[in-house]
């Protein structure tokens, strides 16, 4: 039932691509973090006499980042970047039954970050492409 407080930890947490879980989704592996923001642009349309400002909502938007280790035997996200548009699956639990949180097509950007004081990680962010289905419980 939506809302009724119910609470999950992270760390079974998933990022797919190409599809869901069991259906020729890829999980990507070592990644420790991702986040989804779901936001729209908005015009202001405040008018002469207006006691506050006034806004018009435009079209809803999806993207997100990720972050996490670098694959070195084969990163699918740094593969997936500059590439065309991709399945995006994010999962909140990918464990017995699992808990698709968002899924869409999507453009993936990242970067990769060598230190000596750190293992090599890669982080990036997603934006949609196309229609997104966002989780409603």
């Amino acid at each position: 039932m939506a809302n009724s407080g119910t609470k999950l930890h992270g760390k079974n947490a998933a990022i797919y691509l190409g599809g869901a879980k069991g259906s020729g989704g890829v999980p990507v592996s070592v990644k420790t973090d991702w986040t989804l923001r779901r936001n729209r642009d908005y015009v202001d349309a405040t008018t002469f006499g207006d006691t506050n400002r006034t806004y018009l909502a435009g079209l809803p938007n999806v993207e997100g980042t990720f972050a996490g280790l670098m694959d070195v035997s084969g990163d699918l996200l740094l593969n997936a970047a500059t590439s065309d548009a991709t399945q995006i699956y994010l999962y909140a639990d990918d464990g017995g039954t699992p808990v698709l949180i968002a899924n869409g097509p999507g453009f993936i950007d990242g970067s990769v970050n060598a230190s000596v004081t750190d293992a090599i990680r890669y982080t990036g962010d997603f934006r949609a492409s196309g229609a997104w289905t966002i989780f409603e419980g």
